[in-house]
């Protein structure tokens, strides 16, 4: 299957995405989207058109280092100077944090209040956020993290909506809504139903994990794959046990930064990719495989990482873990997985 392309012309914008393209550079506001509206796209389209028709200086600030390398092709595909895109690690410690007259921040809902406060005073003219409070990763990691309502009280901003969710097949939808912590509906917002119900695999270990990943891969021939962690420590394990299998794959993590680190993310390749979930936001796969959702892997806290995970398949979805699954999934009817026991020895994979 051809690699399904996260970019969109002006002639498939929908009736949500066309207003907010329409407004006004001169207006300062707040979008709100669940996964897959579209708010990576639209922050480009908005910055080139400051670009194209010479409005001033601008800065599209995006949160990871991963978002920023996956959307490289479209910021070179409508002609964006590549360092006006920014991660904002470099923008926070670039000398005198520079200001613009126009500031865009995608993925908004992961600064902090003091944080989102900064890069306001740094836009000369227009602010512009756009943002999903469901993927809101860094909650209880990060002080004065706000919901999308928040910050655009925080910052005297009106909200626009994105309500239809472009990239996720409803088959999964239905699962990713029982872990929503916004409360909105997700299934109704996506616009193709799928072939395939998420499958749920329990295997004995996380080296069958791996195992069954990497098999799944090369017999259904799958060629944009992201394979999501919920650790750095457990990206690093899979990227070795992958190395000595001779299997190729690229990674990105940090274990006690900087002296183990990596990133070989090559968003040209056909090599499955393996990150955290927090470095998968605003990604997008073919195929995801979420290993280690056992109670021992993700104890209770903050579901939102996960609901991230989830949600970066425009096809298919593959859930494993060993022991007990997580309590975060305990609500999701079996009904809506495949199911697959490899503990079992007469049990056949059903592709």
């Amino acid at each position: 299957m051809a690699r399904e392309s996260w970019y969109i012309n002006e002639s498939e914008l929908d009736d949500y995405q066309t207003p907010i393209i329409q407004k006004k550079m001169s207006s300062s506001f707040v979008v709100k989207g669940c996964a897959g509206s579209g708010k990576t796209v639209l922050a480009l389209w908005k910055a080139r058109e400051i670009a194209d028709a010479n409005l001033g200086s601008y800065y599209l600030v995006v949160y990871t280092k991963a978002l920023r390398q996956f959307i490289n092709d479209g910021v070179n595909e409508i002609g964006l100077a590549n360092n006006r895109v920014v991660h904002y690690y470099n923008w926070k410690h670039s000398l005198n944090k520079p200001k613009a007259d126009f500031v865009i921040i995608d993925e908004v809902q992961d600064f902090t209040k003091e944080e989102l406060t900064e890069l306001q005073e740094s836009a000369q003219k227009t602010f512009i956020l756009f943002g999903d409070s469901a993927q809101q990763v860094y909650k209880g990691l990060k002080d004065n993290l706000m919901t999308m309502e928040q910050i655009a009280h925080h910052t005297s901003l009106p909200m626009e909506q994105l309500v239809l969710n472009h990239r996720l097949p409803k088959k999964i939808g239905r699962i990713a809504e029982y872990i929503n912590t916004t409360g909105d509906s997700l299934e109704s917002r996506c616009t193709k139903e799928g072939a395939n119900k998420p499958f749920l695999v329990k295997t004995a270990s996380f080296s069958d994990q791996l195992k069954f990943i990497k098999d799944t891969i090369e017999e259904r021939g799958y060629t944009d794959v992201g394979i999501l962690f919920p650790h750095n420590s457990t990206v690093k394990n899979a990227d070795d046990y992958f190395k000595s299998l001779n299997f190729p794959v690229e990674a990105k993590y940090d274990v006690n930064w900087p002296d183990t680190s990596k990133f070989t993310l090559n968003f040209h390749s056909e090599n499955p990719k393996l990150m955290t979930y927090h470095s998968a936001k605003g990604l997008q796969f073919e195929a995801v495989f979420v290993p280690e959702c056992s109670m021992e892997d993700l104890p209770g806290g903050n579901v939102n990482p996960l609901y991230v995970a989830l949600t970066r398949t425009y096809q298919d979805l593959f859930i494993l873990y060993s022991g007990r699954l997580t309590d975060f999934l305990s609500e999701v009817p079996p009904s809506l997985f495949e199911t697959v026991d490899l503990t079992e020895e007469d049990d056949e994979l059903p592709f």
